[in-house]
């Protein structure tokens, strides 16, 4: 009797610690975003995620990162057009990883992320490389209510 009411408890608390765990999962069915991280480390985690969508030309995607018709949802447009018209003929654009060239800045259920943007140029396949644009902004990021913790560019 002592055995199954042990077994019991160890499956209950089990499950509850399991289901306790909350993992969300992006763009990237393999990829988790550990629920200890500091607010700091998730805000720069959406952001990365963002870039990481417009490097790969995944505009839907980075629109997805975003508040619904916020200032970043729209700039995905813009970016779009840019890479799209300095991509013309035989030269492709290229924007680099960004990095974090601050601390982000949280207040309440604001975020304030500050980051570097490289675009480079390739005139043609296998030729030299051109640094066209540098950017750097900070962007600002809410936290949404549902699904409660995620951060979405303003």
């Amino acid at each position: 009797m002592k055995v199954k009411l042990l077994l019991s408890i160890f499956a209950i608390f089990l499950i509850l610690a399991l289901v306790g765990c909350e993992i969300t999962q992006p763009e990237d069915p393999n990829e988790t975003i550990p629920p200890c991280l500091p607010e700091w480390a998730r805000a720069e985690h959406e952001v990365y995620s963002y870039w990481r969508a417009i490097i790969n030309r995944q505009y839907e995607l980075a629109k997805w990162h975003c508040i619904l018709d916020g200032i970043w949802h729209n700039k995905t447009d813009e970016w779009e057009e840019y890479i799209n018209d300095n991509s013309e003929g035989e030269a492709s654009v290229i924007i680099l990883e960004p990095s974090f060239y601050e601390q982000t800045e949280i207040i309440g259920d604001i975020a304030v992320v500050y980051v570097r943007i490289y675009a480079n140029k390739i005139a043609f396949p296998g030729s030299y490389v051109i640094e066209v644009d540098t950017f750097k902004y900070g962007i600002e990021l809410i936290k949404e209510t549902s699904p409660p913790g995620d951060w979405k560019l303003k």
